[in-house]
Order: C-alpha cells, then sequence, then structure tokens
C-alpha cells in the first residue's frame, strides 16, 4: 500500500445550519478499486460523496484526490483536479434541449481544445463502451431510463477521468437494467483499471460490483470491508440494513 491512493479521505466533518452531517470520516480508495458507500437515506452517503467530488466544502477534514487536497484547493486549481473526476448523478443530469452527442460532448468542447474530428470520434467511442453508439442524434427524452444512465457515464468518460464518481447508479432501475449498470461498471474497472466510488442503497448492486464497502449510519462509517465480510458483519445496525434491503428486493 505504498502508493498513492486515488481517493484519502481524512477525519472529514461537514456541518451546515446547525447540524452535523459527516462526523470525522476516513476512507481510503486504492487506485483501481470500486469502492461501495451504502447507507440509509440520510445517513451522510451522498453528502461524502459531494465532499469528495469538490462540489462541496467540509467544514474540516481533508479530502486528497491522487495527492491534491481538493477540500482546501483556491476555486481555479479545484478546477484541475475535477477534471481527473467523471460523476455520474443519480437522474443523470443531462441537458433536455441537447442531443446525445452534445451531451456527451459537453464536457470536451468546455474543457479540451480538439479539433470536431477528434470530439466526434471520442463522442462516438465512448458511447459504444455503454452500448449506444448510433444514438448520437437522439434526444433524452426519446431513451429510456436505462439508456439515459448510460449516456450520463458516457459523458462522465468522455474526459478521460481517472476515477468516477456514481450516486446511485441503479436507482429507479429495473432489475435487468440494473444488472446492466453494474455489469458496465465491472467492465470499465476491469479493461481500463478505472478506479471508482459507488453510492448506493441497493445492496445487491454492491455485492456485485465492488472489491469493498463502507457502511454509513448517522454521518460516520460503522463498518467498512469486503463485501463478503460486510456480509458476515456482526454489528446489529449492519445485519439489520441488509435483511431490510433483502427483503425488499424480493418484493
Amino acid at each position: 500500500m505504498n502508493e498513492m491512493p486515488a481517493i484519502w479521505v481524512r477525519n472529514l466533518v461537514y456541518q451546515v445550519e446547525g447540524k452535523t452531517i459527516l462526523k470525522g470520516v476516513s476512507l481510503r480508495v486504492e487506485q483501481g478499486e470500486v469502492v461501495g458507500i451504502m447507507g440509509a437515506s440520510g445517513s451522510g452517503k451522498t453528502t461524502l460523496l459531494r465532499c469528495i467530488s469538490g462540489l462541496i466544502r467540509p467544514t474540516s477534514g481533508e479530502v486528497w484526490i491522487e495527492g491534491s487536497d481538493i477540500a482546501h484547493l483556491p476555486e481555479h486549481e479545484k478546477m484541475k483536479v475535477r477534471l481527473r473526476l467523471g460523476i455520474v448523478f443519480q437522474y443523470s443530469a443531462l441537458f433536455d434541449f441537447l442531443t446525445v452527442y452534445e451531451n456527451v460532448a459537453f464536457g470536451l468542447e468546455r474543457h479540451r481544445r480538439l479539433l470536431r474530428k477528434e470530439i466526434d470520434r471520442i463522442v462516438s467511442e465512448r458511447l459504444a463502451w455503454v452500448g449506444l453508439d448510433g444514438t448520437q442524434k437522439l434526444y433524452p427524452s426519446q431513451l429510456s431510463g436505462g439508456m439515459r444512465k448510460r449516456v450520463g457515464l458516457a459523458r462522465a468518460l468522455a474526459i478521460d477521468p481517472h476515477i468516477v464518481l456514481f450516486d446511485e447508479p441503479t436507482s429507479g432501475l429495473d432489475p435487468v437494467n440494473a444488472y446492466q449498470i453494474d455489469q458496465l461498471i465491472t467492465r470499465l474497472n476491469r479493461e481500463l483499471g478505472l478506479t471508482a466510488v459507488v453510492v448506493s442503497h441497493d445492496v445487491v448492486s454492491l455485492m456485485r460490483t465492488t472489491d469493498k464497502i463502507a457502511m454509513m449510519e448517522a454521518g460516520e462509517i460503522i463498518a467498512e470491508g469486503t463485501p463478503e465480510a460486510i456480509r458476515q458483519s456482526e454489528h446489529p445496525k449492519v445485519q439489520a440494513f441488509l435483511k431490510m434491503a433483502s427483503s425488499e428486493h424480493l418484493e
């Protein structure tokens, strides 16, 4: 473990309006690792992801992204670090008024000086990675929920990030589409060596895609380990969450 971690969160605290959302959270994500963060709504997992992405500034603590503490950088320096990160939002966050091509090309056109021919190639290639080449002229309203998620992933991958952050990637999807998203995350990790952090309440998804899972409760990580270690955890809150998630999955 001498290599610099992809992400190193240290003693992270986030407070807003007198309420403490994160209570001294620490988490290490190694290069090429897929780490899941699970927990009930309100546990702090999405806030943690937003701190890691630099979208919000923590009250105290550090967020190291490949050796740069994004939590304490000035905004212009923070943007350089953000370009190493791809973010796939829960509801895809596609621009409805732009075509699939324009959505995927958006980050490239804003942050890279490329010829149109090169942008065309990258957009086509990233869409092919997610199984959607040929959809360039369609609008988000013409796509299914699963397809929109995949376009969101293609857009995140377009800037060649070292790390991809996923916020509830299978939320709202049927089991078939959820499985396809899981397979995509696994394949991109295996073929590209992509580091990923996946925030989800979908235990089944996390168990089949991650190398390590951190369980959050009331702003703290209460358990951390391989999927099997989490499954075997004797922590009562972990077992209660797994049992509840399992019963929801069976319904």
